[in-house]
């Protein structure tokens, strides 16, 4: 076959759209069985081209997932419905195609998004564990042994292997390029509840992050169909080692140190057990090499403060796709995959070091997005797709900014802005 594709989320759902429409053969191994539960169910409104390119986005319409606007942010001691307000619309970018994006169940989302790469084309096969990925005698990737649920094991053979295992990074383990992130030692805690107080008029569909006080902490409400809301928090291990209590007593201690988090969650029903993840930050090595690449989680992943997940999975999809195609058409392949590897990695180089300056100093990233000179650059990156040219220059220009920005708050012992002013003991 032509692609071998391992994982069948939305990396690897978009990535075998897209080669099934160009008449290539490929295949997807995915090692659950759809639906399947899955955080991130915030999307950024850049993924809209990637779905309608695909033919998936009236499909999305026709789910009726919850349309989302824009986000917005609270501040731990502000007062109850006072917040800051960011529409998508309200600089919209010359791709944009409409004036939202989505909140979407995930588990109903991903199985929706592999079904519609099945039915394009590709071959999908469910319930499936792709044990090593096979490299011949020359070192290039050649295809990869997959066990079934009753396990029989068969080598399949392919031009191109695409890693799209998310965070198992499968290909990547295997030949030792992940590595754990440093910077980052997140753990996130979260579930679905029901009979959250209704939002303040006009942000309906809109994202909340909640401040809770803490240098690297945070919490999401994200409003579903049918009267349901994600909502989880995130926040340093250590802070969690500290509390040394239980999930369900640490994550209301954060709620309640937010007084709109607060508020909201009064009446909150959780309806699911919570979830918890943490260690999850981490860079791999290099994302290509002779007959295969990494996409979606798989190449890399930080924190979801600014819902990337969907986004670097349907751009590098995307990418890694038209690399592929070129090279399978007679182009120079090594040369289409370092192309591919630069312009992903350059992008989410980028949403990693304003995921680091949103740690370093939360109240500072506000200050850029209430501020009239800023505030368009800082809503065309929450727009998302900065692996275009124009958007990472964008991208990279907020980023000195800030970090500029961030250096003299740090040089100043009396700034509110500074590392530490945040936290508070309760």
């Amino acid at each position: 076959m032509d692609v071998l594709v391992i994982g069948g989320g939305p990396a690897g759902a978009v990535i075998a759209s897209l080669l099934a429409m160009a008449g290539r053969d490929v295949m997807v191994v995915e090692r659950d069985i759809h639906p399947r539960d899955h955080v991130g169910e915030s999307l950024t409104p850049s993924t809209n081209t990637v779905f309608q390119r695909i033919g998936f986005l009236e499909k999305m319409e026709e789910a009726g997932f919850v349309h989302k606007p824009g986000a917005c942010w609270t501040a731990p001691d502000a007062p109850v419905g006072k917040f800051l307000e960011i529409r998508l619309a309200e600089f919209p970018p010359p791709w944009a195609i409409q004036p939202y994006t989505y909140n979407v169940e995930r588990d109903v989302f991903d199985a929706m998004l592999l079904r519609h790469a099945h039915e394009l084309g590709a071959k999908v096969v469910q319930g499936a564990r792709v044990q090593e990925v096979l490299f011949d005698a020359d070192g290039r990737a050649s295809g990869a042994r997959v066990r079934v649920a009753d396990g029989w094991e068969h080598d399949v053979t392919a031009r191109f292997v695409v890693d799209a295992s998310g965070r198992n990074c499968l290909l990547g383990t295997q030949l030792g390029l992940k590595k754990k992130d440093p910077s980052f030692n997140q753990f996130g805690i979260y579930s679905w509840f029901t009979g959250l107080a209704a939002p303040p008029a006009g942000t309906e569909g809109m994202l909340f992050l909640h401040f809770l006080g803490l240098e690297r902490a945070w919490a999401w409400q994200i409003p579903l169909r049918n009267g349901v809301w994600s909502v989880g928090v995130v926040t340093d291990k250590a802070d969690f080692r500290e509390a040394g209590t239980s999930n369900e007593a640490f994550f209301a201690s954060l709620v309640a140190r937010n007084r709109t988090f607060a508020h909201v969650m009064a009446g909150a029903e959780r309806i699911r057990p919570f979830s918890v993840e943490g260690d999850y930050s981490y860079v791999l090595d290099r994302v290509q090499g002779d007959g295969w690449l990494l996409i979606g989680d798989s190449l890399r992943f930080v924190d979801p403060i600014f819902s990337t997940g969907v986004d670097v999975a349907a751009f590098s999809a995307l990418y890694g796709f038209e690399a592929i195609e070129a090279a399978l058409a007679g182009g120079d392949e090594a040369g289409e995959l370092a192309r591919f590897e630069t312009r992903l990695s350059d992008g989410v180089e980028a949403w990693y070091e304003l995921i680091k300056l949103f740690y370093t100093l939360q109240n500072l990233f506000s200050s850029f997005a209430v501020r009239r000179r800023f505030r368009e650059r800082v809503v065309r990156i929450l727009q998302g797709n900065l692996y275009m040219p124009e958007t990472l220059a964008q991208a990279r220009e907020v980023i000195a900014l800030m970090k500029d920005a961030a250096a003299r708050v740090g040089e100043d012992a009396d700034n509110l802005l500074r590392p530490g002013a945040l936290r508070r003991s309760s």
